[in-house]
């Protein structure tokens, strides 16, 4: 549980402490009855520590309380948005000008109050909580949303599509309608820009504590992966060794040497600070632009008014002109200090062995029965 300032929290804890003393329970009752030390619940309590999903969830059920008592008990008070980027990177940016823009068109009426780097969890535990109306949004890549709609597993990886308008056609179609978007609100997910306007820029870069020119230097290499079948099943097709680390433990990770291998979108790698431990940096070029995906509970975007579901929309759609204007320039900015500014050079491969490599890999992951060969060539042959 990451620690936080209370000027920053909306009484998650002095909800808490409420629910325990309105069922004359002493912390010590409580921890014996989550298993959670007395410290840690005192610490919640005292809004030093923000509990996750998962925590949360304990708690409330020995406190005989919906988890949405502890996020959202007040109607009018800030909306939670979940995400496990930091605030400072270019999507972070846009989440704040996203909260800005809402609660400027509707007066006031809707707050967003956005928890950064994993506050509420891990990926999969934030959209958890989303399906069950325990958070309100919550933004992320696209893979991030595989565990509800399979589809966004492969055809996320890098490489996938040959270009911006590949790219562009597929969330135009009618296989991204009936796969991405109906497969998330099937969940209890609304996607709020399904042509994902939230452009984050077109290369990551992978870093690395020795020089990787070719794919085939990615053999044994210890790389980082989330928990997607989609991507490990990538990784290992590459003669990689993936490694499961959440986002927000790969700086600990990496300087522990338990990855030595890290793949970053441009949107985050200045703001995960990796120049201060990578030797190297290789760039990657798709062709396309990566997108941040944008949802919120449908549950509760059901409870708006028509006027307020209007000013979402609005407020995508401005804001995506906004992180994609971020993206255009700050991405060449960081890429240039990341050499310049910090010692790390940057290696600039031939893009078509990454693609001819990457696109192997995937019908490998295909073929592993992740996607059907049907679906596969249909979505190549948009």
């Amino acid at each position: 549980m990451p620690r936080t300032n209370s000027s920053n929290e909306d009484g998650i804890g002095r909800r808490i402490r409420e629910a325990r003393k309105s069922m004359g329970l002493r912390q010590a009752d409580v921890s014996d009855m989550t298993g959670l030390p007395a410290s840690h619940l005192s610490d919640i309590e005292r809004q030093v520590l923000t509990p996750t999903i998962p925590t949360l969830r304990n708690i409330a059920q020995a406190l005989n309380r919906p988890l949405e008592y502890f996020l959202q008990r007040d109607p009018s008070g800030p909306r939670s948005m979940g995400m496990v980027i930091r605030a400072t990177s270019i999507a972070g940016q846009a989440a704040a000008r996203f909260a800005q823009l809402v609660e400027e068109k509707t007066d006031g009426e809707v707050r967003l109050r956005i928890y950064q780097r994993a506050a509420l969890g891990t990926a999969h535990e934030q959209l958890q909580g989303l399906a069950e109306g325990a958070i309100h949004l919550y933004l992320d890549e696209p893979l991030s949303f595989e565990p509800y709609a399979e589809l966004c597993g492969p055809v996320f990886l890098p490489y996938f599509f040959r270009d911006r308008e590949h790219h562009h056609r597929f969330l135009r179609s009618s296989i991204f309608e009936e796969h991405v978007y109906q497969k998330l609100l099937d969940n209890g997910v609304r996607v709020l820009n399904p042509a994902s306007n939230w452009e984050c820029g077109s290369f990551e870069l992978l870093f690395s504590t020795e020089p990787i020119f070719l794919p085939a230097d990615l053999v044994g290499r210890r790389i980082r992966t989330y928990a997607s079948e989609a991507a490990i099943s990538l990784r290992r097709a590459l003669g990689a060794e993936p490694v499961l680390v959440e986002w927000q433990h790969i700086y600990e990770a990496f300087e522990g040497g338990i990855i030595d291998t890290l793949l970053v979108p441009a949107a985050y790698f200045e703001s995960v600070e990796m120049h201060k431990l990578a030797k190297q940096a290789t760039f990657l070029s798709y062709g396309y632009t990566l997108n941040i995906m944008v949802a919120i509970s449908e549950r509760a975007y059901r409870t708006l008014s028509p006027s307020v579901q209007h000013v979402l929309t609005e407020a995508i759609d401005e804001t995506g002109a906004y992180c994609t204007r971020l993206a255009n320039t700050q991405t060449l900015i960081h890429l240039h200090n990341l050499s310049e500014e910090y010692g790390v050079p940057v290696i600039h491969p031939p893009q078509g062995a990454w693609r001819a490599s990457f696109e192997a890999a995937i019908r490998q992951t295909c073929d592993e029965g992740l996607l059907a060969r049907e679906m596969y060539e249909e979505l190549q042959s948009l």
